[in-house]
């Protein structure tokens, strides 16, 4: 009887372990362009946040700095979708709910752009009307970017700073 137990506690045991999940690791390759240049942004630094409640607590799951190339490769854990902010120096991907599109680099360039506090300036960071009324306020603010994942696979994802 007492082999008996040994052996039914030893096959629970075995069957409890041989059902736990292995966690779903992926790999991504961000790279990372400097708009004012068009240059690889070497050292740029990279969140990875994943929601976007993560991302307005700035608590990123992951992080990692570009290389030389401007890439960083990092592996992760599977989920459908990661918010991505990169940052360096001199330039974001992301600021605080608007999303660069380029640099000013003349006074007839931002008098025909969507107007924007602070005004801009030739070599200031000009921001997407993402609600196309001709002015950039908090009703422009979207997400951070997001780069979808597929389990298994080698993801790639760019992103340009200004």
């Amino acid at each position: 009887m007492k082999k008996l137990t040994i052996l039914f506690f030893s096959i629970l045991l075995i069957a409890g372990l041989s059902c736990k999940k292995s966690q779903t690791s992926t790999t991504l390759v961000i790279t990372v362009t400097d708009g004012r240049t068009g240059s690889p942004a070497a050292g740029a630094t990279l969140f990875l946040f994943d929601s976007s409640a993560g991302v307005l607590s700035n608590s990123p799951k992951y992080s990692a700095t570009t290389d030389q190339s401007g890439k960083a490769s990092i592996t992760i854990a599977f989920v459908s979708q990661y918010f991505v902010v990169a940052q360096n120096a001199t330039g974001k991907n992301y600021y605080s709910g608007l999303i660069p599109t380029g640099i000013f680099e003349t006074q007839t360039e931002i008098q025909d752009s969507p107007a924007q506090t602070p005004a801009g300036v030739i070599g200031g960071v000009k921001f997407q009307d993402t609600n196309g009324d001709g002015v950039i306020t908090a009703a422009d603010d979207v997400s951070a970017p997001v780069v979808s994942i597929t389990a298994n696979t080698k993801n790639s994802f760019s992103t340009t700073i200004y």
